[in-house]
């Protein structure tokens, strides 16, 4: 028998006290379990994105290879953004991320076979990113709807700070745990070690029970089924997304914003191992590198669930074009130390931006469209695989740092330029 859908806590108790504090997400029932198969998510997608620019960096030496390694991983972004946004709105948001988890289990530990005998392809390392991108797009319009479904609008705001403060803590130890697997079980245990984390992920999903959607009005809504019906229902519902979502301008500013930073930004990371050529470390130190933008974003991300501060769009701003800034010292540094403190203050800056931006997504947004709403946003983020083409292009031409700088200096100033033609963001609480 399917179970009966739960009703959302949080929703539920909109009328009633709402529990405060740093950790108020966590008090609604279920919501931890959710939060912790998020958190093992965030930190396979890290290890998957620094393993794959890794293992390309050793069977080709290009970054130009090594950006693409980046790309097939974020171009699922760009093209499914849309289309997962009406699937999260349409189906059953439990059951779509719990298929996604149990196919991807499978690929890693294939993926796993194949670096151990020796028979790994460059070929093979892209389509296995496509495939982790893919269940990006799921959990980004997916399971982040359904924690909204969960906790309700009222403690939506402190969720999405842990669920950013758990992003964070992904890139960091997703990193840093792929180079240490390296370094001690070598790289087919790597992707062994992703496999099951991916199964420890569905584990802790399949013990949350159905959950019922709200609709505007606060009632509970049911999902449809994958019939007919449904599929011409989710039809209609992307042509309504594209119709309504941009006439909202505060939602078109801020995907403006995360669209340049996405694609002048962020499109550094798989250059990491590229980059940390100039200190001669091995696998270790690379992935501690690689790690420090996700341990600052981290300690970002603590700092915005203990402060809770006001003005949210000006954090989002402002955290990105500092971040840019310091990006740039970082490229420019020789000493592997001060290379990796100004790498931890870059994510210390970008953890502003990244840790209010689905809450800042949802707050513009009618509840029947925040799941159209966050597949553009995925699209918007979308920019970034082309970024990161961009990005290994130039490298190939002069020279890692340099390009890092050119790109990071020309976010900032496309960044002003932006606000001063769309600055609605810069006004949303």
């Amino acid at each position: 028998m399917k179970p009966a859908p739960i009703g959302a806590p949080g929703v539920a108790a909109q009328d009633g006290p709402v529990p405060s504090g740093p950790l108020a997400a966590l008090s609604v029932r279920y919501f931890g379990r959710m939060w912790a198969s998020g958190g093992l998510w965030n930190i396979t997608r890290w290890m998957t994105i620094f393993l794959g620019s890794y293992l390309v960096n050793q069977l080709t030496g290009s970054p130009l290879a090594v950006q693409l390694a980046g790309t097939c991983f974020f171009l699922p972004m760009f093209v499914g953004g849309m289309v997962a946004g009406a699937v999260s709105d349409r189906f059953d948001r439990r059951r779509t991320i719990l298929r996604q988890l149990i196919g991807l289990a499978p690929l890693a530990a294939l993926m796993a076979l194949a670096v151990g005998t020796g028979a790994v392809r460059v070929w093979m390392l892209y389509v296995f990113a496509v495939a982790v991108g893919l269940g990006q797009v799921v959990d980004m319009t997916t399971r982040r709807a359904l924690v909204n479904d969960l906790v309700g609008d009222r403690l939506f705001g402190n969720a999405m700070a842990l669920e950013a403060l758990s992003m964070a803590a992904g890139n960091s130890l997703g990193s840093l745990t792929g180079g240490a697997v390296i370094g001690a079980l070598g790289k087919s245990a790597a992707y062994g070690v992703v496999a099951a984390f991916y199964l420890v992920c569905f584990a802790l999903m399949v013990s949350v029970p159905v959950i019922a959607r709200r609709d505007r009005a606060g009632t509970a809504a049911t999902s449809g089924g994958a019939s007919s019906d449904a599929l011409r229902e989710m039809r209609r519902d992307l042509a309504a997304g594209l119709r309504t979502l941009p006439a909202n301008r505060p939602f078109v500013s801020l995907l403006g914003v995360t669209a340049i930073v996405n694609f002048l930004f962020f499109s550094f990371m798989p250059m990491v191992p590229v980059l940390a050529r100039r200190f001669e470390v091995g696998p270790l130190l690379t992935g501690v590198l690689a790690s420090g933008l996700g341990l600052g974003m981290l300690i970002g991300s603590l700092l915005m669930v203990v402060l809770e501060p006001g003005r949210r769009g000006v954090i989002y701003v402002g955290g990105a074009l500092l971040a840019m800034v310091l990006l740039v010292v970082f490229a420019v540094l020789q000493v592997f130390v001060l290379a990796l403190v100004a790498l931890v203050l870059t994510g210390v800056c970008s953890a502003g931006f990244a840790s209010v931006q689905t809450a800042l997504v949802m707050s513009v947004n009618a509840p029947e469209m925040r799941g159209r709403a966050m597949g553009v946003l995925s699209m918007a983020i979308g920019t970034l695989p082309f970024g990161m083409v961009l990005l290994g292009a130039l490298a190939e031409r002069m020279g890692s740092h340099a390009a890092v700088v050119a790109s990071a200096v020309a976010g900032m100033v496309v960044l002003v330029g932006w606000l001063v033609w769309r600055p609605e963001v810069l006004r949303i609480a």
